[in-house]
């Protein structure tokens, strides 16, 4: 933020350097005109007196005193006019001291107007301004659909506001205010699912039901073959996993960052399914059909790879635990006023060097602390991306008052140094307030 102010106001400079010199030699002149008017009535009634002197001795006549006289109207008349011109010149001053100062403030103001000041803020502060700004429509639409409430588009635009937000009560109970058209719709019955599955961190019967009758009612939907992948998986159905997915391999963009995360997970469940890992699809069928990124990234690949790595006994493998990373978490006493029992607490492990993208992560209650927690590969947030893979981590916790992953004001924090994969017995201690 502050490099951009010093760029504008570096060229705010140069603008009025370029635009003030035309007055530059009109200030010189201004200087030297103050003093003209003084010198010239001195010379004058020194010349004068001197004339009389001259006209008394019998120097003059009348007739030439009468003639230099009327040559000295004639030269005060010029300085006359030299003081016009001074008058003026000190006018063209005050313009470029008027321009000097209008210029700023006329560039601030039409950047406020026009351009976007919010956009320099740190990326904290424009995180919170959105999500109170979403709140806030949500709310406006909430109190619509009470007025309103025989409208299922309505309702299904409503909840998708409440799941964006991570409310996810409110999200499921406008989904149920859909009415029969939630039955008849792949998309929502798709959306539902994946709520569930981010509600509950995982896979429920319900979850799995909806995801079937997705399918049944619109084979290739995206995001139910998505999650389809993930629950097949999650069930040890690693052939099936494979399937769905190349399903919906051909309607991503090809080499786009969705597509090389499928084409991954699709390598991973064959190679688990005991053959060889297939070629992926080429993806060329729909020409820009991208699964949206919001989806993904917000827990659907944890869901979808979950039990990756043991989902038929439902344990992580020996290889999991052996970069599991473990410890207790724990609420500074000075801040335990500031935390709801129902407060969200994120718990979450990210790479020292590498992509902010969590390698894993637990959601629990503020209720739940003091907590002994665990992080290992089964809670990857993203195929190819987990603790194993890392050469050194932090382990961070964020007690969330907006109920949602990304920091807002007034979040409780706490992180731990740098350790290696496999460290125990860690003590986070959550003692920062955001501003």
């Amino acid at each position: 933020m502050s490099y951009f102010y010093l760029a504008a106001a570096t060229l705010v400079v140069v603008a009025l350097v370029l635009l003030l010199r035309p007055w530059w030699p009109v200030s010189r002149r201004v200087a030297s005109a103050n003093s003209l008017p003084a010198l010239n009535a001195a010379i004058h009634r020194d010349r004068l007196a001197e004339l009389e002197r001259d006209h008394n001795n019998g120097v003059l006549s009348a007739a030439d005193l009468a003639e230099a006289r009327e040559e000295l109207q004639r030269q005060l008349l010029d300085d006359t006019a030299a003081i016009e011109v001074s008058a003026v010149d000190g006018f063209s001053r005050r313009s470029g001291i008027a321009l000097a100062i209008v210029l700023p403030l006329l560039a601030g103001g039409l950047y406020a107007l026009l351009g976007s000041p919010a956009a320099v803020l740190p990326e904290a502060v424009q995180t919170q301004r959105a999500t109170a700004d979403m709140e806030q429509l949500t709310a406006k639409l909430a109190q619509k659909m009470e007025q309103n409430p025989d409208n299922p588009e309505g309702w299904a635009m409503l909840a998708r506001s409440y799941k964006a937000l991570g409310r996810w009560d409110d999200a499921e109970r406008a989904f149920g205010r859909v009415g029969p058209e939630l039955n008849k719709n792949a998309e929502l019955l798709a959306e539902v699912a994946e709520l569930l599955v981010q509600k509950n961190n995982g896979f429920n019967p319900r979850s799995r039901e909806l995801i079937q009758q997705a399918l049944r009612l619109e084979p290739d939907n995206m995001l139910a073959l998505f999650l389809g992948g993930g629950e097949a998986l999650d069930r040890g159905r690693h052939a099936e996993a494979a399937a769905l997915w190349e399903r919906l391999l051909p309607q991503l963009e090809p080499g786009s960052e969705d597509a090389r995360m499928v084409e991954s997970s699709i390598a991973m469940a064959r190679g688990r399914s005991g053959g060889a890992p297939s070629r992926p699809a080429k993806a060329d069928v729909v020409a820009g059909a991208v699964m949206p990124q919001d989806e993904v990234h917000k827990g659907v690949a944890k869901a979808a790879t979950g039990a990756a790595t043991g989902a038929a006994t439902g344990q992580p493998p020996a290889s999991a635990m052996a970069s599991a990373v473990s410890g207790r978490v724990e609420l500074a006493a000075a801040l335990k006023g500031k935390a709801n029992p129902e407060d969200v607490v994120f718990i979450f492990a990210r790479a020292v060097d590498g992509p902010r993208m969590p390698l894993a992560a637990k959601r629990v209650r503020a209720a739940d602390l003091p907590l002994d927690f665990t992080l290992d590969d089964s809670q990857a947030v993203m195929p190819g991306a987990n603790l194993s893979s890392a050469q050194q981590v932090r382990i961070e916790v964020r007690i969330s008052k907006s109920g949602m992953a990304t920091p807002g004001k007034g979040d409780l924090s706490g992180k731990s140094a740098a350790v290696k994969p496999g460290a125990k017995g860690l003590r986070i201690v959550i003692d920062q307030v955001d501003p």
